[in-house]
């Protein structure tokens, strides 16, 4: 399981190679790529990976690089067995504001907050058009929103179950800013590559 890993992949992949000296960041990427067959952004899912690549880097201290790349993206505090996770970059709050905008993907979204289903029953439940329910969760999945939680035996088959990455949603705006808080899960949170590795 991801944990938050898909849903800040796409950013802190950015702003890694925004923070890093040109020449840095293509031996970086070389050597992600031939050696371990992956980009920055997939790396962010197998965080040791990338971690240990940036600890060769003579210059940069490469946990503190981290932090600050990641504190760009999101702000941490825990909360009993959750985290508040506040949502820091801008494009990833639009994208997020998109998402639950759109009436098909709130719902989506919605049905699964609090539990996990197999796509039949978030189709039943949702009362949305197959075609379009398939591609919205297909996006939904890509982007980290939704995860998958579990198979489970029905019909003499192993099918997926999905939950939302978010227990809760609060949205913010004050003057000419917003801000979107998610409160997540602990084990799920903790599932995310980037966490484990502590940064």
């Amino acid at each position: 399981m991801p944990g938050i890993d898909l849903l800040i992949s796409r950013y802190l992949a950015n702003e890694i190679k925004n923070g890093l000296k040109s020449n840095v960041l293509k031996k970086i990427e070389r050597d992600l790529f031939f050696l371990h067959g992956m980009s920055i952004k997939l790396s962010i899912e197998n965080f040791e990976t990338l971690h240990s690549l940036l600890r060769q880097v003579p210059e940069i201290d490469a946990k503190t690089f981290e932090k600050s790349c990641l504190d760009k993206i999101i702000s941490i505090s825990p909360k009993n067995n959750e985290y508040k996770v506040t949502l820091t970059n801008p494009k990833l709050s639009h994208k997020l504001f998109n998402y639950l905008g759109d009436d098909e993907s709130r719902k989506l979204l919605v049905s699964i907050m609090d539990k996990n289903l197999t796509i039949p029953e978030i189709l039943s439940e949702t009362k949305i058009l197959k075609t379009s329910a398939y591609r919205k969760i297909e996006n939904l999945l890509l982007d980290g929103l939704i995860i998958e939680s579990g198979k489970i035996l029905s019909n003499n088959k192993r099918v997926s179950q999905y939950r939302c990455i978010f227990k809760e949603f609060q949205a913010f705006i004050e003057k000419n800013t917003f801000k979107i808080v998610l409160i997540i899960d602990k084990n799920d949170f903790e599932a995310s590559s980037v966490i484990k590795f502590g940064i």
